[in-house]
């Protein structure tokens, strides 16, 4: 038996603290926000798109400096970066469309 004291699923995901944790973050914040902000309340859901926007952005940078960085491309991260890249473009795409539309409607 190992004498390494097992870490819970907390303490494994925020050990390397780093830009994939401020994503995820700020993404849930903004998915918590679009969620209130359904109860018909424009600002709260304006501020939940933005928030989804910025976390999107994010993520994208993220998966770029990956593709751009000396790896391998068959690498499993690399078409990990590859696919999260189109994923996160779709959704802050659709947070755009999201702010535009509650800004004008």
């Amino acid at each position: 038996m190992s004498t390494k004291k097992k870490q819970n699923i907390f303490v494994r995901y925020f050990t390397p603290f780093g830009l994939r944790q401020v994503c995820d973050l700020v993404m849930l914040v903004g998915v918590i926000l679009l969620i209130v902000g359904l109860f018909n309340l424009d600002a709260v859901l304006l501020a939940g798109f933005i928030c989804y926007a910025v976390g999107a952005a994010m993520s994208i940078v993220r998966c770029c400096l990956v593709l751009f960085s000396k790896i391998n491309h068959r690498d499993p991260a690399y078409k990990s970066a590859i696919i999260n890249l189109v994923i996160m473009g779709v959704l802050f795409a659709l947070a755009v469309f999201g702010m535009v539309w509650t800004i004008v409607a």
